[in-house]
């Protein structure tokens, strides 16, 4: 035998050692064997087992009974329902068609996705009056906040531009005074040169002073006109340094002020941009829309199952509340065929437990006690007693 004929042969084996155990659970067994009738003490507890067994049934048939009869209830209700005319009928069909609709809307806004977080459309909710204007502001800010950095941008390369300007002309007149050094020393060289010229050699050297105090004269007015108009640029162009910082400051304020502006304006509605602010109040409008209409579907729902729930009252069904639980069998007839054979097989089984109950548990209990007050005539009055009281 293979190990797959072994596992089926036990798995049968088993399969039929737990029918059979069922069954043997299923069935009550009394038995006298090994009792002593003339024990009072055994006699009472064995009576007393049959009684309980008596009592739990009895509260199982209750049970079983209050059970089998709201079955019952709705079964006769669908009877009731299928039996009305045809006008009434299609007032409850149109009914519930609304309450079908109504659920399915519900259903699919429920399975939608949100387009925001609560948070986010609670915090819209609250500034929903103020967001058009703080979107136009804040995107006005933004864009002056763009001209305000050209701004700034161009005007630090016309401040660098000035400084390199500035730098040059420093640079211009630092040369003509060492230029100016220099021909002072040149001069006082040649000067002397012309003198050992003069008194050493006895030379006629006229000429050479004059040249020399012309090209020196010629020299030092050039450089002294040059100095002057560079002193002069340097002056204007400090001044424009100056008028340029000063508008570099008012500028800068404008910048701080206008980003102080705009960082506020974020946190207030909790964006970082307009573009983010002007999409957040579109989705905010949308999301509004959509739970109103969530809103709507809802009151339509309540309306529908109230009136449903008031033409069933009206034509006398007992239990109206639960078809708000099974809209569809109204409408469908295949869902009412399947409802129907669900509720006659609880019925079918209410019916057998109920059975089981009075027959097996009860009745074999009752006829092991009459049967014991039989052979026992001696004991007949205390077994009576024991169950008169059980039936107080």
């Amino acid at each position: 035998m293979g190990f797959f004929d072994f596992f089926r042969s036990n798995k049968r084996e088993e399969d039929w050692e737990e029918q059979t155990a069922n069954q043997d659970w299923n069935d009550i067994v009394y038995t006298r064997r090994d009792f002593e009738m003339n024990d009072p003490v055994q006699r009472r507890e064995y009576v007393n087992s049959c009684l309980q067994q008596m009592q739990e049934a009895a509260a199982a048939l209750d049970e079983l009974e209050y059970e089998y009869n709201d079955v019952t209830s709705h079964l006769r209700d669908m009877e009731e329902i299928d039996a009305l005319p045809k006008q009434q009928r299609d007032e409850i069909n149109i009914c519930a068609k609304r309450i079908l609709e109504s659920q399915a809307q519900q259903e699919k806004f429920n399975k939608r996705k949100s387009r925001m977080t609560d948070a986010e459309y609670e915090r819209m909710e609250r500034l929903q009056k103020s967001a058009g204007k703080g979107i136009k502001k804040l995107r006005e800010a933004e864009e002056y906040q763009k001209k305000i950095k050209n701004d700034l941008r161009r005007l630090d390369s016309e401040h660098e531009a000035y400084i390199y300007q500035e730098d040059d002309i420093l640079t211009t007149m630092e040369n003509s005074r060492k230029l100016m050094i220099a021909i002072g020393i040149a001069l006082v060289s040649i000067l002397i040169f012309l003198m050992i010229l003069q008194y050493g050699l006895k030379l006629n050297v006229t000429y050479g002073y004059m040249v020399i105090i012309l090209l020196t004269a010629i020299g030092m007015t050039v450089l002294y006109f040059q100095n002057i108009n560079a002193q002069g640029e340097l002056k204007g162009v400090r001044k424009s340094i100056s008028r340029l910082i000063m508008l570099q400051n008012q500028v800068k304020i404008r910048y701080v002020n206008n980003t102080n502006l705009i960082d506020y304006l974020c946190l207030k509605y909790g964006v970082t941009t307009s573009k983010e602010l002007d999409d957040m109040l579109n989705r905010y409008n949308q999301e509004k829309s959509e739970r109103a209409k969530i809103e709507d579907a809802k009151r339509s729902l309540d309306t529908s199952q109230q009136d449903l729930i008031y033409m069933l009252k009206h034509y006398r069904i007992r239990d109206p509340e639960i078809w708000l639980h099974q809209v569809e069998a109204l409408v469908n007839h295949n869902e009412e065929v399947e409802i129907r054979h669900a509720l006659n097989v609880r019925r079918q089984n209410l019916r057998k437990r109920m059975e089981y109950n009075r027959d097996v548990v009860a009745g074999n209990a009752k006829r092991e006690v009459e049967e014991m007050a039989r052979q026992y005539p001696e004991y007949a009055q205390e077994i009576l007693d024991m169950v008169s009281r059980y039936e107080d």
